[in-house]
């Protein structure tokens, strides 16, 4: 992959990795309430993106997502990486 890529947007693929990561393995803490924020800031940074990683992980079955679109999708998550 990273011969496609350049470093910037290998730096967003890798965010949203650590992201969905960190989301899923505390997905019940947060769930039940359990979580408090400002424990732990990559949580709190997956918890207010997770609509955004949800929906570029979701396709429908006639929706075609090239190369490009893919890109940009993860430039306006992540603007700043």
């Amino acid at each position: 992959m990273t011969a496609l890529i350049t470093e910037q947007h290998y730096a967003r693929v890798r965010l949203f990795k650590q992201l969905l990561s960190s989301f899923q393995r505390n997905r019940d803490l947060v769930s039940v309430g359990a979580y408090a924020k400002g424990s732990d800031p990559m949580l709190d940074k997956a918890i207010t993106l997770w609509p955004q990683l949800e929906a570029f992980l979701q396709q429908g079955i006639f929706e075609r997502a090239d190369w490009e679109n893919s890109l940009q999708a993860l430039d306006l998550i992540f603007p700043t990486v």
